[in-house]
């Protein structure tokens, strides 16, 4: 049959698109139906770990003196060389001693004449008392020569004390170390004004052979921690603790926990740990910042996961999808610990055969069906390098 020339093209897309919708329907109808999803699970498996509580901490020295002055003088001279170890009681400064040398000089005299005093009164008070016995003087005459002996027994005492003081003060003018460690850098020179009970002290003394590492917690974790040791048979057993310094390099030396302070800061809600850390080599300085580690009391078994098998709803709770044994998807609500490696502590959610999802995390949902392509422990699953 033959078609006008101007109805040829429209009829031709017509028949096409016939043909095209034709094609699309044998194709819908010979598509096979979606299969259920392939994934990977985790075998729950426990792990026997020994875990540590990081914490940071501060660098305090063992002992600190602030030097400073007790008398009034002229600064002579400087005894010690900056940053170099003293002992207690080794002389660090020298105050001009002239003022209380004289101080002492002028006691002693003072001293000297009381007791040339006391000599004359006591030699007055026998002989008045052997006049006594022969009646040869009367009692008021004799009552008269003990009190005035009396009073210069008393008054050689006051001298002895002052001649003492004096000597006090001028042992001041040697300005000595109150503790063992090592010296600071000198806040004076020669000649300046030195004032008894200044506010500004002349150099600081630190005792570094062994440190202190300040931490804090939340009283509520400090509880937690607490429950941890409160098992342990031996009260006084040594509770271990190591550092990481600012650089990130572990540090060699182990301490141990030596208490925690017993109040709450009211304006951080935190409560102070101690720990001793030996410090032979003097790498560790005051005011340094470091992250230190309290090793748990025993080894137990822990549930661990890698950080990825933890899926977050929006208000961030965690959740994990797991494989029951019809091969239908659950989902858990899961309590997590601390950090371990690369994984989480998984306090309550899971038990020890349960089957956690880990590939095709984004599909997962309840009731899902799906085929277990592989099943790994969750052990093998985590480092064992702790965070």
């Amino acid at each position: 049959m033959f078609l006008p020339h101007k109805f040829t093209l429209p009829v031709c897309v017509l028949l096409a698109s016939m043909l095209l919708q034709g094609c699309n329907e044998s194709e819908v109808h010979t598509r096979p139906a979606q299969g259920p999803l392939h994934v990977d699970v985790l075998n729950i498996t426990p792990t026997t770990l020994r875990l540590s509580t990081e914490l940071p901490g501060r660098i305090v020295p063992l002992k600190q003196a602030e030097v400073r002055p007790q008398v009034t003088g002229v600064l002579q001279s400087r005894l010690y060389k900056e940053g170099a170890q003293v002992s207690a009681g080794e002389t660090l400064y020298k105050i001009d001693p002239t003022v209380y040398q004289s101080n002492v000089n002028s006691a002693q005299a003072q001293l000297a004449k009381a007791l040339t005093n006391e000599q004359t009164k006591h030699k007055t008070v026998a002989r008045y008392k052997k006049l006594l016995k022969s009646k040869l003087t009367s009692q008021q005459v004799f009552d008269d020569a003990d009190a005035a002996y009396r009073e210069a027994v008393s008054e050689v005492a006051i001298r002895k004390a002052a001649l003492n003081y004096a000597n006090i003060q001028l042992s001041y003018t040697d300005i000595k170390a109150p503790i063992a460690g090592q010296a600071g850098i000198s806040l004076v020179s020669e000649g300046s004004l030195l004032t008894a009970g200044q506010a500004s002290y002349l150099t600081s003394i630190v005792q570094t052979d062994n440190v202190y590492v300040d931490m804090k917690q939340s009283s509520l974790a400090i509880n937690s921690i607490k429950k941890e040791f409160a098992s342990i048979a031996n009260k006084d057993s040594v509770i271990p603790v190591s550092i990481t310094l600012e650089d990130g390099s572990a540090y060699d030396q182990v301490g141990h926990l030596e208490f925690s302070d017993i109040q709450v800061s009211d304006s951080t809600g935190t409560v102070t740990l101690r720990a001793i850390i030996p410090n032979p080599n003097k790498i560790l300085l005051s005011g340094m910042y470091v992250r230190a580690h309290i090793s748990m009391p025993a080894a137990r078994d822990y549930i661990v996961l890698p950080q990825s098998a933890i899926v977050r709803s929006q208000s961030g709770a965690p959740w994990v999808f797991t494989v029951s044994s019809d091969n239908k998807v659950v989902k858990k609500a899961v309590v997590l610990g601390n950090e371990y490696g690369n994984g989480w502590i998984v306090k309550q959610g899971l038990n020890n055969g349960d089957h956690v999802v880990i590939s095709n995390l984004i599909n997962m949902k309840s009731d899902l069906a799906v085929v277990v392509d592989s099943q790994t422990p969750s052990s093998t699953q985590v480092s064992t390098t702790a965070k």
